[in-house]
């Protein structure tokens, strides 16, 4: 049995198709891109489950004088998450009988 994504996993995946981000810049980009607004504590639970389940991996970046000496942690999706969310996608398909198309 595979892994099934939840809908805000797959919102994040989403966002992480586009390229590497850390935590505000997916915040910022899920609220643009839906109404309903995420949280920072609920991001990185999520964010969390999906490194667990190899759909993404972190890393933390350089400190920065403008940080206050603070880095960011950096997230990606993996080969996993890439196939984790087309398999979503699928589904959908399958279960709309629509032809849906990730560029």
């Amino acid at each position: 049995m595979r892994d099934s994504l939840n809908l805000n996993e797959v919102k994040i995946l989403s966002v992480l198709m586009l390229g590497e981000a850390y935590g505000l810049e997916i915040i910022k980009q899920l609220n643009k891109l839906h109404e309903k607004t995420m949280y920072l504590g609920s991001l990185y639970t999520i964010l969390s489950r999906l490194e667990k389940k190899g759909f993404v991996k972190s890393w933390w970046g350089e400190e920065t004088d403008e940080r206050g000496g603070n880095r960011r942690k950096y997230y990606r999706i993996t080969g996993s998450g890439e196939l984790a969310i087309k398999k979503e996608q699928q589904t959908l398909i399958n279960l709309w009988g629509l032809e849906i198309s990730f560029a």
